[in-house]
């Protein structure tokens, strides 16, 4: 389904979007985002993150809105830092080259054209990710279609696993305790003193 377009009242002369209708949008910027993110791409076909790698590319959304949100003076470091942490946390991918930092300046870029009300750039993304499924290549991603504020993710809506609820920062609120790497890092302990087990390399 396409996103709906800004409501107009009698006289032709569109409404401003509302800072829920602009949130709502950012959100799904962020998901389409990651979602056209190659290093991640590949993580979650592999199942990397284990059998819900889908629902951790959910979570991972989430937790980058919920950052940004409680960080908003956040800068393309920052984030960069959080989104190879997480790569690195949840799927033992270690992304050794400039993509992390493309993604984090494409989301801050976002965030300012969403503040603004222009969501042309998001309602093209989506348009390409709708055509892409349509052809059977796109993946499934955690958003539906909101009834009153344009179109909200899935962590907003329940959860029968629980994965979308009450969102942190923490890379434990993550779904799915399966790993695996696509690069070896250094060995690591859990807070149990267990060394984490690692099993895949990147061809």
């Amino acid at each position: 389904m396409s996103p709906r377009p800004a409501q107009e009242p009698r006289g032709g002369v569109a409404l401003p979007p509302t800072p829920a209708q602009c949130a709502s949008k950012f959100d799904l910027a962020i998901a389409l985002t990651l979602a056209a993110w190659p290093a991640l791409s590949l993580a979650v076909a592999n199942l990397w993150g284990g059998p819900l790698s889908s629902e951790k590319r959910d979570w991972f959304a989430g937790a980058v809105s919920t950052l940004l949100e409680e960080t908003p003076d956040a800068d393309v470091d920052y984030v960069e830092e959080f989104l190879l942490q997480v790569m690195l946390d949840e799927f033992e991918v270690n992304v050794d080259d400039s993509s992390a930092e493309e993604v984090a300046a494409k989301i801050l870029g976002l965030r300012k054209l969403c503040a603004k009300g222009d969501f042309g750039m998001v309602d093209e993304m989506f348009a390409r990710w709708e055509e892409r499924r349509r052809r059977g290549v796109g993946p499934d991603l955690g958003f539906v279609e909101g009834k009153d504020e344009g179109l909200e993710t899935d962590w907003d809506s329940e959860d029968e696993d629980g994965a979308g609820e009450g969102v942190d920062v923490e890379m434990g609120e993550a779904p799915g305790l399966g790993r695996a790497i696509m690069e070896k890092p250094p060995p690591e302990v859990d807070e149990e003193g267990f060394i984490k087990v690692v099993g895949k390399k990147r061809r």
